[in-house]
């Protein structure tokens, strides 16, 4: 018995242990699985830098109180809203990250008005996503409590009238009958408390003659507010320039900007709108008004005529105006002197605008002076002075003027005649040719050309690309001119001619031109000739009849 005993003692023991063991154990290997699973989510938040996406925004159960916004987004994350009746946001936050469809619920708003609200949502990581603003209207409440409120026009109207007094029932409510959409309509928060404290000063009031006269003040007040528009264009500051022009004036309400606009040339006194194009900001609200129109022709007579418009739709327009822009200057460039001769000498320029040109040259030896020059309203001068002294100083000063009688000079130009060693520079090389039908059938040929000083020129040509019997010549021109003009009339027709120039100024220095062709024109043939022609080819015996 008692053996008995020891050994099922014995046998309890180690059953015990072996299960303490075994216990140890299986907890030790859950705290690992637990400690290893904790590493790999802090290793993953670790490694998550993407903020999750919000989307599916939902606004729904709106009364005029609260409202409910819901939302989805792509990883679990906590739940957050920005809402305020303007962009500066208040917050409604839920703080767990354990959701990816999230729901809101916003409560004390105020009735009919429009609220601002934007969706932040952060995940485990601390990876943080903002959507859009966005916006909602609460219904409208006339019951609704303003008193209840802390902040807003409610509470505005609770402390300006104080609870219990007329205006302001025990509830908090505003005992006043005025439309809470008409107020809302009011934009400043100082006009809304203005016209409160006014229709509870007028509710107030018991004499028939107070009234009467709140009457006649409200009334003169509205027709100021509401007078004509007007515009103060004695005032009005014109700046002009070439090619722009500024228009300042001012109204005695805030209006936009506006200016119609045409040529004088294209203005049509008998149209009900004779402006062609418009140019301002009709966005504006000001009252000082300022416009700038670019692009228009120098020296350039414009009608205009400004025009406002409040938000209001009043309008006033001015009389009709004109401003003339201003011309161009001219301007001298490239002044030159393009050749000096024993006596003479060319001075060569050009302007930026068409002008006149007048050259004063002087003597720095006796100091006499002449004037040479041309009136062609031109861009590129060239002007020869003639009737110089050899070996001596000059100094010359160009002048010039454009269509509106304005004028530029240039600083003066000094240089000594010399010897001339430079030949002729032969220019403008042109041919025109007439065929004289008769016997003979001549061709008349006219050749003209230019030198760039006064020289004396010889014509020469041959028949055909390469002479059979020499050049012809015709007699050197007998005084020395710069522009030349010679004739030949014994060219035949329906040939070509090479000619060439030769010409010698009165240092006798000689240049000779390239080389020109030419093909002179040929007779019209008849009907019957060209018939004739095509039958030539088949019968021979026809060339011998004579027409």
């Amino acid at each position: 018995m008692y053996e008995g005993g020891m050994k099922a003692k014995k046998f309890f023991i180690v059953n015990f242990i072996m299960f303490i063991v075994a216990s140890l154990v299986v907890l030790g290997l859950g705290f690992f699985v637990f400690m290893q699973n904790q590493k790999v989510d802090r290793a993953i938040a670790a490694g998550d830098e993407t903020p999750p996406d919000i989307s599916n925004i939902v606004v729904s159960d709106t009364t005029s109180t609260s409202t409910m916004i819901q939302w989805k987004t792509s990883e679990e994350s906590d739940s957050l809203i920005n809402y305020s009746l303007n962009r500066n946001y208040g917050v409604s936050r839920d703080p767990h990250f354990d959701k990816t469809e999230h729901t809101i619920f916003l409560d004390d708003l105020l009735p009919n008005s429009q609220y601002f609200f934007r969706i932040t949502s952060t995940d485990a990581s601390g990876n943080q996503k903002i959507s859009n603003d966005f916006t909602f209207t609460t219904e409208a409440d006339r019951d609704y409590s303003y008193g209840n409120l802390d902040e807003d026009l409610g509470a505005v109207c609770a402390e300006m009238f104080g609870d219990g007094q007329s205006g302001v029932d025990q509830e908090g409510k505003v005992d006043i009958d005025v439309d809470i959409e008409q107020l809302e309509e009011i934009e400043e928060v100082e006009e809304k408390e203005l016209l409160l404290e006014i229709l509870e000063r007028i509710d107030q009031v018991q004499e028939e003659k107070t009234l009467e006269i709140i009457e006649e003040h409200i009334q003169a007040v509205a027709e100021d507010i509401v007078s004509e528009l007007s515009i103060i264009l004695s005032n009005a500051d014109i700046e002009v320039g070439t090619d722009y022009v500024i228009i300042y004036w001012q109204t005695n309400k805030e209006a936009n900007s506006i200016v119609s606009l045409a040529l004088d040339e294209s203005f049509d006194y008998d149209s009900e709108d004779p402006y062609t194009w418009n140019e301002g900001e009709p966005d504006d609200e000001v009252t000082d008004h300022r416009i700038e129109i670019t692009g228009l022709e120098p020296a350039t007579t414009y009608h205009f005529q400004v025009s406002s418009k409040t938000i209001l739709e009043q309008e006033a327009k001015s009389e009709d105006k004109t401003f003339t822009t201003k011309s161009v200057l001219p301007v001298i460039q490239n002044l030159s002197l393009s050749k000096v001769e024993e006596t003479s000498a060319t001075i060569a320029f050009t302007t930026n605008i068409p002008t006149t040109a007048i050259i004063e040259y002087t003597n720095l030896n006796n100091g006499e002076s002449k004037l040479e020059g041309q009136s062609a309203y031109i861009t590129n001068h060239t002007i020869r002075l003639n009737n110089l002294i050899f070996d001596t100083y000059y100094s010359a000063i160009v002048t010039v003027e454009n269509e509106q009688n304005e004028k530029a000079v240039s600083e003066p130009l000094t240089f000594i005649t010399t010897r001339d060693e430079d030949p002729p520079t032969i220019l403008k090389v042109n041919t025109e040719s007439t065929l004289y039908p008769g016997a003979d059938n001549k061709v008349q040929t006219i050749i003209s050309y230019e030198t760039d000083e006064l020289a004396k020129c010889q014509l020469n040509y041959h028949r055909g690309i390469i002479p059979l019997d020499g050049a012809e010549v015709l007699p050197e021109e007998e005084d020395p001119v710069t522009d030349h003009v010679q004739v030949v009339t014994n060219f035949l027709p329906a040939n070509v001619y090479k000619f060439w120039i030769v010409c010698r100024d009165d240092a006798l220095n000689q240049a000779r031109s390239q080389d020109f062709t030419m093909l002179t024109p040929s007779q019209e043939e008849s009907i019957i000739d060209i018939i004739l022609k095509n039958f030539e080819g088949t019968f021979g015996w026809i060339k011998n009849i004579k027409m």
